[in-house]
């Protein structure tokens, strides 16, 4: 059987045909219109995946399922996008509007709980019922597997780990509050404190790897840790510690087989996955005593969240 997994993003919208196994048979990518009226985004999306269908050969009608994954707010018992600040949309009735425009089964929910969801079923994740998948990218996301189902909270509200506080009264976050984990963990947040640690020190050469590469990004006080940078080395320190603060908080309520780490940042396999290991099993309760939490990196890529959506209606 094929179904169709869509993942809408900020900028791009990734459509894919995926088999019962989690293989991508074909893939595309739209740009996503923000603010464009939802009904609008949904034609384009069944436009492409028509395309995808002629393209493979494959007869539209036999598409078993549309999984959508939608940024911000999504009730998935009801299907219903409650909020989004990305796409501008309020109280979308987007699981209803998507079978009228496409004529198939549809269900949606929050593109990071796709994402982890993908994981589970054919990732990094998928011998385990209890993980917790962490996207480090522009902002922090979370999607919960709590013995092999996906928890969302009542209204699918919950599961918002890049929301927790983290520190009293700390940085103020897009959502209005201070302190949150989003504000210190997430690739923005690194980027933010490698900038800060460059005007700190003059003599770092991260200005050098900066002036080299055209601008600051996630990889720059990493790479500078890895030549013995001590400016490079204290920012990435102190990251790995914001993001240990954040697992060892939901280590200590959860306690999964693991934490797998995704986003862009999570490239730098080892040098953040091995020290965050050690930081988060050192910090949980009664340590010595409890089986250890792994840490792991995504496997899935950009591509989870397509595979996510479509294991939604699998």
């Amino acid at each position: 059987m094929i179904y169709a997994g869509v993942d809408i993003g900020g900028t791009n919208i990734k459509i894919g045909l995926v088999d019962i196994n989690g293989n991508i048979i074909a893939d595309n990518s739209i740009k996503t219109e923000p603010y464009e009226d939802y009904k609008n985004t949904l034609e384009d999306i069944v436009r492409d995946i028509k395309l995808l269908c002629n393209q493979c050969g494959i007869d539209y009608h036999d598409i078993a399922g549309i999984g959508l994954g939608v940024p911000g707010v999504v009730d998935s018992r009801t299907g219903t996008v409650s909020y989004s600040a990305n796409l501008g949309w309020r109280d979308v009735p987007i699981v209803h509007a998507l079978e009228v425009a496409s004529g198939i089964h549809s269900e949606a929910a929050n593109d990071a709980n796709c994402a982890a969801w993908g994981e589970y079923k054919f990732g990094a994740s998928k011998t385990m019922d209890n993980a917790i998948l962490i996207t480090l990218g522009t902002g922090v996301g979370s999607g919960i597997i709590i013995n092999g189902k996906l928890f969302d909270g009542v209204a699918s509200a919950g599961g918002e780990a890049g929301h927790m506080i983290i520190v009293k009264d700390g940085k103020r976050c897009n959502c209005g509050l201070k302190g949150c984990w989003e504000r210190y963990a997430s690739a923005t947040a690194l980027i933010e404190q490698t900038q800060e640690a460059m005007d700190k020190y003059p003599d770092s050469i991260m200005h050098d790897i900066v002036k080299e590469q055209g601008k600051i990004s996630g990889r720059t006080a990493f790479i500078a840790a890895e030549k013995g940078d001590r400016a490079g080395k204290e920012v990435v320190d102190a990251y790995i510690d914001y993001i240990a603060t954040g697992l060892i908080n939901l280590g200590n309520i959860f306690h999964p087989n693991a934490f797998i780490i995704g986003g862009g940042v999570s490239n730098e396999g080892p040098a953040l996955i091995n020290p965050l290991e050690g930081k988060v099993n050192s910090g949980l309760l009664a340590n010595e005593y409890n089986p250890k939490v792994r840490i792991i990196g995504a496997s899935l890529g950009n591509k989870a969240g397509i595979i996510g959506a479509a294991a939604l209606v699998m």
